[in-house]
């Protein structure tokens, strides 16, 4: 025997001891953590967020074992999200603050924008409204280096409700303009009912009740065929609130009852609430019995929110105990592992040095023996076959771990996100967010899973597609590059042409002649 089989054969025993899962206690670790968090989404959606926390809170435990600041980053922020859907801003902030620390060290300026624009929102939503200012400010800046339209409607929509409410209503209104500008660049109906109402609502507080009336109804007969139930509701309600401070009792019924049903319908019950409110206080002089009917559901919905409300809180204090009691015995269960990991490393460390105390002893005694019986050329073939069997190994290892890492669920995954690109490529309305709506994951998900299979976010790989038809499209047709841009759904001929010089390196008529 040779001292490196002895030496193998100690490392391959310290490598067991060291690690004895292996990388597959790895991939089991993956698949659980997005398990935990694919589930956590779904609660979160069916409005389970006492679970959907716990869940979250797990799935972000072991991201932060891996060191996976990606998704750390999501966890927070979908918890964030959780918080703030059950009224717990301080906690909603927290994680949203959590979230913006890692995405800056990532520099990812979309990324950045979005916890920004996080922010801003719950800011508003707790009425501090200078804060909401500072950071929509800053979301703005951040979206600008990204040149992402729908992005940059959805942070002028925010600033346009925040400058509002903070009394600048001038200003807000100009947001609100600018956003809906993008929009309609995009035809995106749904956002741009959406712009309108915002317009209606900056107009309404600069005392012009005739501008805000028309955009308000112009905003209802968009919204009515999206749906968008939230906004439809707070459409009609905002409309309720005009005709009322307009003193038409008549069209403000009309409005708040019109908002009233579609809550009900959504099972919105904080918009329901208020617009019972409302309404109690209008029939109360003309129709008391009605007036009546309607403060006493008001009031039984008021106890029924409250209810929910202690509901949900009872519910995330006993996921927190369940998984605290959780974390204890996977903490002592691990203190376990780590105590027979350093008795098995020990045992193997003084095997090793038997191993090789053994093999100097029968060395230094059959030394003359081995010279007789072993010939040069005769070692050195053997080590050959040695070492091509050890490469073959790596060679087969390898191309697993290929297999593994490209899964039948991923090349399903891409193969319907190239029919969705395909199906809309000649649309500039095409992006991540038309994407993540068609097959129902959420934006940041989206580009998480597109960046771990294909290298690239959504956005990035929407454009990679269009700038690979219109190279087709160059070397095979005759069409003009109007027509190109056109059909490969860029804005504009000068924005296809930027677009193409900074991936190619040459403007299409270039390379037309090039090719």
């Amino acid at each position: 025997m040779k001292p490196f089989s002895f030496l193998l054969i100690a490392a391959i025993l310290f490598f067991a001891a060291c690690n004895p899962a292996g990388e597959d206690a790895v991939k089991v670790s993956d698949a659980e953590a997005e398990h935990l968090f694919i589930t956590a989404d779904s609660l979160l959606d069916a409005n389970d967020y006492g679970h959907a926390i716990e869940k979250y809170r797990q799935a972000l435990k072991i991201y932060e074992k891996k060191g996976d600041t990606a998704s750390i980053s999501d966890c927070y922020f979908q918890l964030s999200t959780a918080y703030h859907r059950i009224g717990d801003f301080n906690l909603s902030i927290d994680m949203a603050k959590k979230c913006l620390h890692l995405d800056s060290l990532s520099n990812n300026p979309e990324n950045l924008s979005s916890s920004y624009n996080t922010l801003a929102a719950l800011f508003l939503s707790a009425k501090d409204l200078t804060s909401a200012k500072k950071f929509i400010n800053q979301a703005i800046e951040l979206e600008r280096l990204t040149d992402r339209q729908d992005n940059m409607s959805a942070r002028y929509g925010l600033a346009s409700e925040i400058y509002t409410k903070d009394h600048q209503a001038e200003r807000g209104l100009d947001f609100a303009r600018q956003a809906y500008q993008l929009d309609s660049v995009r035809k995106d109906t749904a956002n741009m009912g959406k712009r309108l109402s915002q317009i209606g609502d900056a107009y309404a507080a600069l005392q012009q009740q005739k501008e805000a009336e028309q955009s308000y109804l112009q905003a209802a007969r968009m919204l009515e065929h999206t749906k968008l139930a939230n906004s439809v509701c707070i459409n009609y309600k905002q409309l309720g609130n005009l005709y009322d401070n307009m003193g038409n009792r008549a069209k403000a019924v009309e409005f708040y009852g019109k908002s009233m049903e579609v809550a009900r319908k959504y099972n919105l019950n904080y918009l329901l609430e208020s617009d019972l409110s409302r309404l109690t206080a209008l029939y109360g002089e003309i129709d008391p019995h009605q007036g009546y009917l309607f403060a006493k559901e008001a009031l039984a919905l008021k106890d029924s929110i409250y209810n929910e409300k202690i509901q949900v809180a009872t519910q995330e204090f006993s996921a927190r105990y369940d998984l605290v009691t959780k974390e204890n015995k996977i903490t002592e269960q691990e203190n376990r592992i780590k105590a027979q990991k350093a008795w098995l490393i020990i045992i193997c460390v003084i095997f090793g040095l038997l191993l090789l105390a053994l093999y100097y002893f029968f060395r230094l005694r059959f030394v003359k023996r081995e010279k007789q019986f072993l010939n040069v050329k005769y070692y050195h073939a053997l080590t050959h076959d040695f070492s091509n069997e050890a490469g073959e190994e790596t060679d087969d290892a390898a191309i697993e771990n290929d297999v593994i890492s490209t899964t039948e669920a991923d090349r399903q995954f891409i193969l319907k996100v190239d029919e969705i690109i395909e199906r809309n490529l000649d649309s500039s309305a095409l992006s991540s967010v038309k994407i993540s709506q068609e097959i129902c994951l959420g934006q940041r998900q989206l580009n998480r899973k597109m960046k771990a299979i294909t290298g690239s976010d959504t956005g990035t790989y929407i454009r990679d597609k269009r700038i690979l038809k219109a190279k087709k499209l160059l070397k095979t047709t005759d069409k003009s590059i109007g027509e190109i841009q056109a059909v490969c759904g860029f804005e504009s001929p000068s924005y296809f042409s930027k677009v193409f010089r900074d991936v190619e390196g040459v403007s299409p008529s270039e390379y037309r002649k090039r090719t």
